[in-house]
Parts: structure tokens; sequence; C-alpha cells
């Protein structure tokens, strides 16, 4: 059984479309007391099926803040397939653009939920490959058209790839998701305007121990993008943003403030901390759960002005070993049976590294009480689902921050990457 919930508040007065590329399918999600050890035999306390997968998920986060999205992704002709497309449709989600593979079952994931540990353990069954070929003319033209947006999650990189150039090619601006290393990945981020990254996809493809080394080295690798947000979880979210020229600088280049990212990014977090207070952190109460649960936007602290990021020396500055680093660790995620591919595929091709020059800002997660978080499932979908929204609308990518923060802590007050999903009228004003 497909659970769903009725929409509440609708689409914008101007509906603005949306397009997302990636992975949809269904999510089994098993909540038990704690996480089974090896040949362990225990009951589920909850067992529930929805709809899931990354792009399924934040296209759903962007309908419910008032988007029209289209979703262009590949299932099975299967009754699961029904069920994905019913409930995409009962949330606002156009389904023009899924194709249906004859005889093959959609894809599915089975999620342990670990309630006393607070962590979810996916097991994924892939279905059918969107072959690139699968990509025609009359697909393209159908999604892209009236467009404001597109969104790739990562996945279906071949014909992800033939998408993005089309949306550049009319103008239409591309958002990139880095979660982790996939094949043909860094061919797609080439082509984003925004990136959104997960907290260890940097890592993983620069071969930086140290985060902060990471974020800068992967943002120097993606010189078209505008600006670049690192989700950090219950940590936040570090927000790098070129300027309108494309350089980042605020003047003359030899003018410009320098200084460690690893200690700039530690400094602004710390400058929100102090300014912090138990009655300044409740400032902005950003929604209200389903079950009364009040959740607060978390603080924010920027630059302002531009800075050359430097690197932390003394850490792991080891560009010689980056491509190493990344065949093992393509070799990892194909053992674990993650996305399999030729590790080769996610090699960077290295250029000697320049320290980028960017706007920092740095952002608190949403204020909730550590009780009230039932199951992280889709938290980053639902960060990018607002970013979805912010970009479309002409907000600003600190909005984002703050915005995604509210809304992907509101969906962990719930079972599954959608239930907990909030509406428009469930947000506050000054958040939308």
């Amino acid at each position: 059984m497909v659970l769903s919930v009725t929409p509440q508040g609708g689409p914008l007065p101007n509906p603005i479309k949306v397009v997302g590329m990636g992975s949809a399918g269904i999510d089994y999600l098993a909540q038990v007391a704690s996480y089974p050890k090896p040949d362990e035999k225990l009951r589920t306390e909850r067992l529930e099926a929805q709809g899931g997968g990354n792009c399924g998920n934040a296209l759903t986060a962007a309908a419910r803040l008032g988007l029209s999205p289209w979703i262009v992704t590949k299932i099975g002709d299967d009754s699961l397939g029904d069920g994905i497309i019913s409930e995409f449709q009962r949330d606002g989600v156009v389904t023009d653009c899924i194709l249906r593979a004859p005889g093959a079952p959609s894809p599915f994931t089975y999620i342990i939920v670990d309630r006393e540990g607070a962590t979810r353990t996916c097991i994924h069954t892939p279905g059918e490959v969107f072959n690139p070929s699968e990509l025609t003319l009359e697909l393209i033209n159908n999604a892209l058209n009236d467009a404001a947006l597109v969104y790739f999650d990562g996945r279906l990189t071949e014909a992800a790839v033939l998408l993005a150039k089309a949306a550049r090619s009319r103008g239409i601006p591309v958002l990139a998701e880095g979660e982790r290393l996939r094949p043909g990945l860094e061919d797609l981020l080439q082509e984003a305007d925004y990136v959104v990254t997960s907290a260890h996809f940097p890592s993983n493809w620069t071969g930086e121990e140290c985060q902060g080394n990471a974020i800068i080295k992967t943002f120097a690798r993606l010189p078209k993008v505008k600006w670049m947000i690192t989700t950090l979880g219950k940590n936040g979210s570090i927000l790098l943003e070129r300027r309108a020229d494309n350089t980042g600088t605020t003047g003359e280049s030899n003018s410009i403030k320098e200084g460690v990212a690893e200690d700039v990014f530690k400094n602004l977090f710390a400058e929100v901390e102090e300014k912090r207070s138990p009655r300044k952190e409740k400032t902005l109460r950003g929604c209200t759960s389903a079950d009364g649960t009040e959740i607060f936007a978390g603080g924010v602290a920027t630059t302002t002005t531009a800075i050359r990021l430097l690197l932390k020396q003394g850490i792991s500055e080891k560009d010689s070993d980056v491509v190493a680093s990344n065949a093992a660790a393509a070799a990892a995620a194909a053992a674990a049976n993650a996305d399999t591919g030729n590790s080769a595929a996610y090699a960077s091709q290295l250029a000697p590294f320049q320290p980028p020059e960017a706007i920092v800002t740095v952002s608190q997660a949403a204020h909730l009480p550590d009780d009230a978080v039932l199951d992280t499932t889709g938290a980053g979908d639902a960060f990018i689902g607002s970013v979805l929204y912010c970009i479309a609308t002409g907000k600003s990518p600190q909005h984002a921050q703050r915005l995604g923060a509210v809304v992907a802590a509101r969906k962990c007050t719930a079972l599954g990457a959608r239930p907990g999903l909030p509406f428009r009228n469930d947000l506050a004003a000054a958040l939308l």
C-alpha cells in the first residue's frame, strides 16, 4: 500500500514549472527498537510502504511548497509503478515524462529505522536502466518547455547529462546533487549552475580528510557553479557563493582578504552560537509538526564579502593521491552494491588547485527537541526541495539554507521521506 497526504495550501498564484530527473521508487520502512544483530530475530514496531527516491522526494517537497514539478524517470509496469504514479499525482507532481519498462519491476528500497540509535539503513533494489536513447527529442521538449529550473539527483547520469546540456542550451538553470560517488556524476556536475552536496561527498570526491579542504577543493573543481551548499545534517549547512562576475572577488585580487577555510567555517558557526540565547534561538517559529512539536529556524552568519579560501596545511593535502582515493571509494561502493561501475568513472581530471574566492554563509539546523526526531530518511531530499523552491521564486541561497533546514526538520518528525513534509500553509510566512 502506498501512503500519501492530502495536499493543503495549493500551488503558487502563478505556478512555476520545475523539472527533476532521477530516482523514484517505493520505500518499505521497518521501524525497530534497535538495529538487529547477525542471526537475530526481532519484531517491527511499525511497517509502512511509501513513495521514495531522492528525486521523487525532493519534487514532492517542492510541490507542497507550491511549485509545479515534473519528474523524468523510469519505473516498471507493475502495481508498484501504478502506486508510484498515483502518489505523485495526489501530491501535484506531473508524471507525463515517466517511462514504464514492460515486464520489469519498479525500484524499491527496504529501510530499517533504528529508533534507539536514530539511524536508518537502506537496502536498495534498482529498476531498469534509463538508456540515453530513450531520452527522445519529444521527451526533452515535453520536459523542458516553460521550465524555470531542472534538478538532477545524480542518478541516471548518462541520460541526465544529455538533458542537462539541453537545458543549458535553452538558458534553463541546472541544479545538481552530489550525494555520493557515482559513474558519470562528474560530467553532470560540470553542467550545473548550482550544486548541493552531502556532508561526505566532498571528502569522497577529493580524497581530503579535512572537511574545509574538501569543500573548497570541490568548489574549485566546479568553476561554472554560482554557488554550492554542503549540508551537514544536525550541524547545519555551509554555502560558498561566487560573485556575479564568477570570480568571487570584491575588488582587486591582491586586496581580497584570505582565510583558512576550515577556520573560517568554524569561526562563523561559533559566531552564530555566541549570539544565541534560550530566547534568541526561538525568534522565528518555522512551523509546527503534526503532533504539535514547534520547530524554530536556526541562526546564520556570513562573511558578507568574498574571502580567498585557503587549504589547511599539514592535514591531508595530497592531490597526487586523489585519483587512487576515488578509485578505492568507487570499488567500495561497488562492493556494497551501491551504484556499480568501473572506478575510472569516478576519477577527476585534476588541475592545479587555485584557492576559490567566495562569500561564505553558515546556517544552523532548525531547532526541535531530540526526542521529536523519528526518522531522518529523506531529510536531504526535503532540503533540496526547498532549494528548488527558492531558486524558482528568486530567493537567495541564504534563504534556501534557512527554509531547507526547517522543512528537513519537519520531515524528520514522521516516519518515511514524505509524510512529514510541510505544506505552504504549515510554514511561517517569513520563510516563503
